[in-house]
């Protein structure tokens, strides 16, 4: 089992990603057949081919997106990131408050990620 921080470092590692706007770190980040599922109820994209095809797809919406993280709830090997997606485009953008929650394994990296998010509730950046 990860020890908290290894938890607490792959979801550090996976908020940098985005916030550097950096693939390969957002792909290192996850064990070779991890597993993103963003929203639940969506797909599940597993491998790091179709985790690249994800945030391909995810990046083409906004020309930057950052995270801003509010809490981290540490549990056995999961972690539960309660935080608002900025997402950018223009002068403007959206913010989204979500929920992403993590297995991590052994090795420190992100097993499975199950993110929660509606984008009904989203909100216009000022």
């Amino acid at each position: 089992m990860p020890s908290p921080e290894q938890i607490r470092a792959a979801v550090d590692a996976y908020c940098d990603a985005y916030d550097r706007s950096d693939k390969d770190a957002f792909l290192d980040a996850f064990s070779d057949d991890g597993v993103v599922i963003d929203p639940v109820g969506t797909p599940a994209h597993t491998g790091r081919e179709a985790r690249a095809a994800f945030w391909d797809t995810v990046h083409e919406l906004a020309e930057s997106i950052s995270f801003e993280v509010h809490h981290v709830h540490i549990c056995g090997d999961e972690a539960a990131m309660v935080f608002t997606i900025n997402a950018r485009t223009g002068a403007g953008g959206m913010a989204i408050d979500a929920v992403d929650v993590f297995q991590v394994g052994s090795d420190g990296r992100i097993r499975r990620l199950a993110a929660y998010w509606d984008m009904a509730a989203a909100r216009p950046l000022a």
